[in-house]
């Protein structure tokens, strides 16, 4: 089978991280895959995909209005017309659909997170199949876009590893070191992480030598971020090193990994620093309230975010030796959960669904 795998964008971000994988895993099952991107934006997944040998077709470049974009993506199905396409995010959905109404294609389509755009929900019925990134995603999509429950399948976009390096235990004596990787966007709310570190360091002085915090990512917010940051006096403190695409060596240098997101789905960042064996402190949303149990792979961030992050980094300082033990427990986790295996049969039964059930159709609500 021929398979667009159309996406929003190639810019940084834990859905355009994951494509490598995907397209490969697609790939591996016998399918040829063709990624193609609305528009460029930052361009922090093509590292990825270079890397992987993949390569990619851009149908802008830069945003451009709807008709625009579908026509360029219609001129490239009428000279390499697929029997499939996958869609991943809102804007590479939105246009897929039209694509697909207009062509008869099918089409099947990722959802990344428990939220949605207008449109989005508007036009679920355009799309065949929705693939949950999580079985956080595939309750949303059941439950508040009420897409019936034999059109919707889970494919957990993270591959765990036992290859991946592990980072090292911290000590308790050494400048604790934590870390977060994500798109600079409100909805990772880093700036709230920032303000909520100046209340501890305001309330416990005594902690400003012994902690550091880096924000590995680029984005909208970096400036704003950054302000805060002199705001607050943490120039010495905080650092947002930009993005990097090693993201493996930057995991392994961390004592413990931060997410302090507003929503998410599967969330590929707080899965990769838990193979490489770091706890995570976390806000519980999406996947992440399955992933980061309390006392086992990591601290909950439960409540107001100042009192909750001021009570986890006091325990932290207090029990240092809980870090390497709830790492170790994270890594099993993902190491059992999300094995090569269980991600590979995840794309398969996806697969046959497909081609089993061709009739699929969502009735509007």
């Amino acid at each position: 089978m021929k398979i667009h795998y159309l996406v929003t964008s190639l810019e940084t971000g834990g859905a355009e991280f994951a494509i490598p994988q995907i397209v490969k895993t697609l790939q591996d099952l016998g399918h040829q895959v063709r990624i193609i991107a609305c528009e460029p934006r930052d361009m922090g997944a093509a590292v990825r995909l270079q890397e992987a040998g993949l390569s990619w077709t851009l149908l802008a470049s830069k945003r451009r209005a709807l008709p625009v974009i579908l026509g360029a993506y219609l001129a490239r199905v009428v000279t390499d017309r697929p029997d499939l396409i996958w869609t991943s995010l809102s804007w590479g959905t939105r246009i897929g659909q039209w694509a697909g109404r207009l062509t008869g294609i099918p089409v099947v389509s990722f959802k990344h997170s428990a939220s949605v755009r207008r449109y989005t929900y508007r036009m679920r019925a355009m799309s065949r199949l929705w693939v949950g990134d999580s079985q956080t995603v595939v309750r949303f999509l059941r439950d508040e876009m009420h897409i019936p429950p034999e059109q919707v399948m889970v494919w957990p976009f993270f591959q765990s590893s036992p290859r991946v390096p592990q980072a090292e235990a911290w000590d308790g004596k050494s400048v604790l070191q934590l870390g977060s990787v994500g798109r600079l966007h409100e909805v990772k709310n880093y700036a709230g992480l920032i303000d909520a570190l100046a209340w501890f360091l305001n309330r416990h002085p005594q902690y400003a030598d012994r902690l550091r915090l880096s924000i590995l990512g680029d984005g909208p917010e970096r400036q704003a971020l950054q302000d805060k940051i002199d705001q607050h006096g943490l120039g010495d403190i905080v650092r947002l090193p930009g993005f990097s695409a090693d993201v493996t060596h930057y995991l392994t240098g961390l004592h413990a990994y931060l997410q302090t997101s507003r929503y998410e789905g599967m969330c590929l960042a707080v899965h990769e620093a838990m193979n490489a064996a770091l706890p995570v402190i976390a806000t519980p949303v999406g996947e992440l309230r399955d992933a980061v149990k309390e006392g086992q792979t990591g601290y909950v961030l439960n409540g107001e975010l100042n009192q909750a992050l001021e009570e986890t980094l006091l325990r932290i300082f207090n029990n240092p030796e809980d870090l390497q033990r709830y790492g170790q427990q994270a890594r099993r986790y993902v190491l059992s959960t999300f094995s090569q295996e269980h991600y590979t049969r995840a794309a398969a039964r996806i697969l046959e669904r497909l081609n089993c059930r061709a009739d699929y159709q969502i009735s509007p609500q």
